[in-house]
C-alpha cells in the first residue's frame, strides 16, 4: 500500500513538472515572438501584437474581392471609391 502511494505521488509530481515546463516554455516563446516582432525599438515598448491594432489590417469582403480578383495592372494613384458605390453595400 505504501509503495502504491509513493508511485502515485511520483506520477503526480511528474505531471506537475511537465505542466509547469510547458507553461514556462510557452511564456518564453511568446516573449521571444513579441521581442522579434517589435524589434526592440523604443517606440514599440509596451506594444502587444494581439491586443493592439497596429499589426492587423481589417477590411470588408468587398475590398478583399476587389484586391484579390483584380488581374489588371493599375496606375500609381490612391484608391478611390465614389460615395454612391459605398452606400450600395
Amino acid at each position: 500500500m505504501q509503495i502504491l502511494e509513493m508511485v502515485t505521488l511520483v506520477l503526480v509530481d511528474l505531471a506537475l513538472l511537465v505542466y509547469l515546463v510547458e507553461k514556462g516554455s510557452g511564456f518564453v516563446r511568446e516573449r521571444r515572438k513579441i521581442t522579434r516582432l517589435v524589434n526592440r525599438h523604443p517606440e514599440m515598448q509596451g506594444v502587444h501584437p494581439e491586443q493592439d491594432d497596429l499589426f492587423v489590417f481589417e477590411s470588408d469582403d468587398c475590398l478583399k474581392d476587389f484586391v484579390l480578383q483584380n488581374n489588371e495592372p493599375g496606375m500609381d494613384e490612391p484608391f478611390y471609391v465614389p460615395e454612391d458605390e459605398l452606400d450600395q453595400d
